[in-house]
């Protein structure tokens, strides 16, 4: 039965109230203190609506800058920002631009969040920044994707860039993803219970999702790009073992979770084509949380898949606001903590690294593997 009107007016002041108790408990837990601090966000919808608030809650002057696009119309998000900003209290200030930052206001930012209403960030709009910026990713430096930073840029200007330490204690992102992929089963009609599955799932997302399966007794088989690296958490294979699921006698789902493979592990492309899967296994279907498959050739295959867009190779296609506006709000404090750990000693003469060594020794930072200044980024 579809919701009323008052339901749905009721459940939206809910989950704003909730949300803003989530915002305010992850802000005290992280002890963020932005007071005196500009900090360049964006302006967007649900979830995200709350960086700036989190932002201004913790004292700093914010710049939010959106544009209208499917997710929302720039008015309205700025409209429910403004709203959260009232009934936060928060000491800090919004100030909001539609489709671009004026040239002249980019010196302003002493933390700057890689957001997807700022982005891509070029040459250009890092020769605006101020010296001492910092520019953090809100996630692990593994996630950065091709042509959303120019790094080399900001290496020459000294400007550190920053991941988020998704398992720093305070603020753990890494019971999600297995949470974030029962769902997916349950929306796809399966029971998860008795049923059976094969994950794919080179990377941390896979890695995540097996532990959770591992914890609750789920029947998988899980099969990854390189064994040696992830067989301390459990029994894998690799993916040019994919044929033996024929000799399976069930088969429930194909999941998907792989952040880091360039080319489908099944297919006609990869290790077992699509439509010989669905004529062994009538009633498979398809959870894509992430990685990479030939589109055309699973709607031809005849296998249903969620969600219904998919998203290219390295994005989330199911992503963990799905679960709630907690996970979200939680994993862009600790961004905002980053920020602020570094920003202060960026201010006092710190050095790029020198400010990224102290947010990994406090905890909640990361760095790329061998070192930020040293890291060459994949075009």
């Amino acid at each position: 039965m579809p919701l009323t009107c008052d339901a749905e007016v009721f459940l939206e002041a809910f989950n704003t109230q909730r949300s803003l108790a989530v915002a305010k408990d992850c802000l005290a837990r992280l002890e963020l203190d932005l007071d005196g601090l500009c900090v360049l966000t964006e302006c967007a919808s649900n979830a995200y609506a709350f960086t700036p608030v989190l932002a201004a809650l913790a004292g700093a002057k914010v710049l939010a800058v959106g544009r209208d696009s499917k997710f929302g119309r720039f008015v309205e998000n700025k409209l429910y920002i403004q709203q959260l900003l009232e009934l936060s209290g928060a000491t800090g200030s919004i100030e909001f631009f539609e489709n671009k930052l004026p040239d002249h206001r980019w010196s302003e930012a002493d933390i700057i969040t890689n957001s997807g209403f700022l982005r891509p960030f070029n040459k250009n709009k890092i020769e605006k920044m101020n010296s001492n910026a910092v520019l953090c990713l809100m996630w692990e430096t593994w996630e950065l994707r091709d042509g959303e930073i120019d790094i080399e840029a900001c290496q020459r200007r000294d400007i550190p860039v920053i991941g988020t330490n998704e398992n720093f204690e305070g603020a753990d992102m890494y019971d999600y993803p297995g949470m974030l992929c029962l769902k997916l089963l349950f929306e796809l009609g399966l029971e998860v219970a008795n049923n059976s599955f094969v994950l794919l799932g080179e990377g941390l997302t896979g890695s995540l999702i097996a532990k959770t399966f591992h914890q609750l007794g789920i029947e998988f088989d899980w099969f990854v790009e390189s064994v040696e690296k992830h067989e301390k958490q459990g029994p894998c294979r690799h993916y040019r073992d994919l044929p033996s699921i024929l000799d399976r006698k069930r088969l429930d789902a194909i999941i998907l979770a792989d952040h880091v493979s360039r080319n489908p592990p099944l297919g006609r492309s990869g290790f077992l084509a699509l439509a010989t899967l669905r004529e062994k296994f009538p009633t498979l279907r398809w959870a894509h949380l992430t990685g990479p498959v030939d589109l055309l050739e699973l709607k031809e295959s005849g296998i249903p898949f969620l969600p219904n867009e998919i998203k290219p190779v390295g994005f989330m296609t199911y992503e963990s606001h799905v679960l709630g506006w907690e996970p979200v709000i939680l994993l862009n404090s600790a961004g905002l903590k980053v920020g602020e750990l570094a920003a202060r000693v960026r201010i006092g003469g710190a050095t790029a690294s020198e400010a990224i060594n102290l947010t990994v020794e406090h905890g909640i930072g990361q760095d790329f593997e061998g070192g930020f200044l040293n890291f060459i980024q994949p075009y």
